[in-house]
């Protein structure tokens, strides 16, 4: 996989695909004459790839990839999830950009709660256009004392989003549970 993650080919996906971002999530039009570079930051294996002999991609396989894309003296922070297909390049889908630390399910799961942050700041709540624009950690883990219980690994995030033309923050406590999974309330944590 690493192999992979350096070759050529991948290496012009993940410039194609910061590039396609940046117009598309951040809505960066401006063609930079300095030109695009992106180092990668972190990736996490989803489901182990497999390669057809001699093909550039692999036809399975899923993984989420982090990248710091920099165009135009400016650099994001991108996060995409890869699914493997036969005899192309991979199918990329967009997660929200920045250092958030939720997987791909909970980032789907908060969506709805965004509306409503955006709703509570004043965007109405026709608004279809939503954009995350940056996420990060605004609160290490930490262990969180509640109800009598500790829950090592709870952790705090804010979210810039832009619905409609408004901006806005919206903060979220994630909260991993001893069964599994991750809950979330919108707000600090209370400590």
């Amino acid at each position: 996989m690493i192999a992979y993650l350096n070759s050529e080919p991948y290496r012009q996906m993940i410039t194609m695909l910061g590039i396609i971002y940046d117009e598309h999530i951040l809505e960066r039009k401006q063609i930079c004459q300095s030109g695009y570079k992106w180092e990668p930051i972190s990736f996490a294996l989803h489901q182990a790839p497999t390669f057809t002999e001699g093909a550039e991609h692999p036809r399975t396989g899923a993984w989420t990839y982090r990248f710091k894309f920099e165009r135009c003296g400016e650099s994001t922070v991108y996060n995409v999830l890869l699914q493997g297909q036969a005899n192309k390049q991979p199918r990329p889908i967009p997660l929200v950009p920045g250092l958030t630390r939720v997987n791909p399910q909970l980032m789907s799961d908060l969506m709805m709660p965004l509306l409503l942050s955006g709703v509570a700041s004043g965007v109405s709540s026709d608004c279809k256009n939503i954009k995350v624009l940056d996420t990060e950690v605004s609160a290490e883990p930490f262990p969180l004392h509640m109800n009598g219980q500790v829950f090592p690994g709870a952790w705090q995030e804010l979210w810039k989003v832009r619905a409609c033309g408004k901006e806005f923050i919206a903060e979220f406590c994630l909260v991993p549970q001893p069964q599994g999974g991750t809950n979330w309330s919108k707000g600090q944590c209370r400590k």
